[in-house]
């Protein structure tokens, strides 16, 4: 087993990267293999079996299942829809708390997602258990980040008792003069070792960890280091640990609170044997129930079992032969240009690798070209190809854009179609996953997925601040907006039921530009359409749209004749993605425009902003810029 540790803060000095290195410990006494990644281009070197993504700010990026852990209290990720976003992306879920999970459920309570949740926690690897000093014992807490200033007042006055020793970031620990004893490596070591040096470690969380009942690292690194622990209340360490740690009562004002740690750190310094045997019985229960060795082992029948659910595998549980026969046959279409055959050959690739066999290509080569004949015969044993000439469209006898996909589109003769823009990749779970929703639900004529999106990296001062991979479909009531602007990325990720296409929709409507968004709209025009809450298609825009950018009139005659031809059509609204209230939405488009501006001046010198500023004028002409 090979697993990829997704940290979204990788190279700096946060909790995560002493959490990421005890998970590869872990993953080693288990004789798995483990590497610590930042960014997509890691995930995708590394090849893993699954991937571990450490925080809610980051939604999976890759085609590798990808399970989000959930250790933050929820109140914190409602702050943004896009933390929301990004962990509906994610495959499965590795939750510390059972509110979480019916936060979970609710979240995707009406979607077709199937997921699995499992219990996880920020703990530790497997430790031998080793005596702490008990002889003249110190109060140790390790905190990182933000720790510092959260109980300042309470640290200020265990500083003024001489009994405090605290590690983490300089810059937390700036007011303590004398308690602050300095940085500790992330190695998975270090830390344990200073909190049982010091015999006793300090646990504390925020009132909204406490209120939902999510532990924090705390507790499993303090109990696994042998120390015994002092507790604030918290309903989890009270359930599992009961009686062998102690409690302090932080609903104590502050003086009584000091009193009550220098009692137990009296106690334990005048009861030395009591505190071993509590100290052994919680290191007991750590070792029994939430080592990340038993935590990691326990996922595996899980993996496994989401793996055929999802669609990431195969599943044979019928001849291969019988298997084919009972599933609905799929086309997909695809308009290719020698000008990019190796993006070409890299969706052939993707399509090659579906998990779901009863499937073809419909090729539209409007080029002719030997190269991509040749390219054509090297995929004929690997997939069923019917390679189409696109027909002459209207008196002036000259092909249109839309004249290549409405052949595409009038030879279909399968159950559900598709098509792939060429910069398009699909992976292997993709037509399994849009497959599943059509044959389940019978009242959806179309469902999508959630596409990743491939774009320049961005750098600010020679460093890499932007990964390459983002999440690209936009939800929204709107449906335009909910489209995209630029390269019709729901386009490349949806089925749909060959019946919606009736006479009309076979009719060529001569576009050059546009076309894609046309057929889309049509399409939605027909149906209900759903989205399956699963990131399982690829996008690369830096290759998804021509070298040549239209000039200002052909963009204006296609916005015209669009306008026209749905003016009588009546487009159903999308169900709101929204989850909170009106306001809520208002400051997070503040937040998105402060984003936006900093890519603006780049974006202006490119090929892409003509385009760009078309589209927005074909939403005003078609009067699409408020709510359907």
């Amino acid at each position: 087993m090979r697993i990829a540790i997704q940290n979204t803060y990788y190279g700096k000095q946060f909790a995560e990267a002493e959490l990421s290195r005890r998970l590869a410990l872990a993953a080693m006494n288990l004789g798995w293999d483990a590497v610590e990644v930042g960014s997509s281009d890691a995930i995708n070197q590394c090849h893993p079996d699954f991937v571990l993504n450490l925080h809610f700010r980051s939604p999976k990026l890759t085609r590798y299942p990808t399970y989000g852990c959930l250790w933050n209290p929820t109140v914190l990720i409602e702050t943004d829809d896009r933390f929301i976003r990004n962990i509906l992306s994610y495959d499965a879920y590795l939750s510390s708390s059972k509110k979480t999970d019916l936060w979970l459920a609710d979240q995707l309570y009406n979607t077709p997602k199937r997921y699995f949740i499992a219990s996880f926690f920020t703990s530790t690897n497997q430790t031998v258990y080793r005596a702490p000093n008990l002889q003249s014992p110190r109060l140790a807490y390790v905190g990182t980040n933000w720790d510092g200033e959260r109980f300042k007042s309470l640290f200020l006055a265990l500083e003024k008792e001489g009994i405090l020793e605290t590690y983490g970031s300089s810059s937390s620990w700036s007011y303590l003069k004398t308690a602050y004893k300095g940085t500790l490596p992330f190695d998975g070591i270090s830390v344990l070792n200073a909190i049982n040096a010091a015999g006793v470690g300090l646990c504390l969380h925020r009132q909204e960890h406490t209120q939902e009942g999510i532990p924090s690292m705390r507790i499993f690194e303090i109990v696994a280091s042998g120390a015994i622990a002092i507790c604030g209340e918290h309903p989890f360490i009270r359930d599992q640990f009961s009686d062998t740690v102690l409690y302090l009562d932080t609903h104590l004002n502050l003086v009584d609170q000091v009193t009550q740690i220098a009692e137990h750190l009296r106690w334990v310094s005048t009861h030395p044997q009591t505190a071993l045997e509590m100290s052994q019985a919680a290191h007991h229960i750590f070792t029994e129930k939430f080592t990340l060795e038993k935590l990691l082992s326990n996922l595996q029948d899980q993996h496994q079992q989401l793996l055929e659910t999802k669609g990431f595998v195969q599943h044979y549980s019928l001849p291969q032969t019988h298997q084919l026969s009972q599933k609905p046959s799929v086309q997909l279409i695809l308009r290719i240009q020698k000008s990019n055959l190796s993006q070409f050959k890299k969706t052939l690739d993707s399509i090659q690798k579906q998990t779901y066999q009863n499937l073809s290509i419909l090729i539209v080569d409007n080029e002719k070209s030997e190269e991509i004949s040749s390219t054509l015969k090297d995929y004929q044993d690997k997939l069923t190809i019917h390679v189409i000439q696109p027909e002459i469209s209207g008196f002036s006898r000259c092909v249109f854009r839309s004249s290549e996909l409405w052949s595409g589109i009038r030879a279909v003769s399968a159950e559900y179609f598709g098509v792939l823009d060429q910069a398009s990749i699909i992976y292997p779970n993709h037509i399994h996953t849009l497959v599943s929703i059509l044959e389940r639900f019978k009242h959806i004529g179309m469902a999508y997925s959630e596409v990743i999106e491939l774009s320049e990296k961005e750098v600010i001062d020679s460093v890499e601040v932007f990964d390459q991979a983002s999440l690209a479909t936009v939800q929204s009531s709107n449906l335009f907006n909910w489209l995209g602007c630029l390269h019709f990325i729901t386009v490349s990720s949806f089925l749909a039921r060959s019946s919606l296409i009736d006479e009309f929709l076979l009719q060529d409507p001569q576009l050059n530009y546009w076309d894609d968004f046309f057929l889309w709209l049509n399409l939605r025009a027909r149906c209900n359409v759903m989205f399956s809450y699963e990131a399982t298609c690829e996008i690369d825009s830096r290759n998804s749209v021509s070298a040549e950018a239209p000039c200002s009139e052909e963009l204006n005659v296609a916005i015209q004749r669009i306008q026209t031809m749905m003016q009588d059509r009546k487009l159903p609204t999308m169900s709101s993605f929204a989850y909170h209230s009106v306001q809520t939405r208002l400051q997070q488009t503040q937040i998105e425009l402060q984003h936006a501006q900093q890519r603006i001046a780049a974006m202006e010198s490119s090929k892409f902003w003509l385009i760009r500023k078309h589209w927005l004028k074909l939403k005003r002409a078609l009067g699409l810029t408020r709510e359907l």
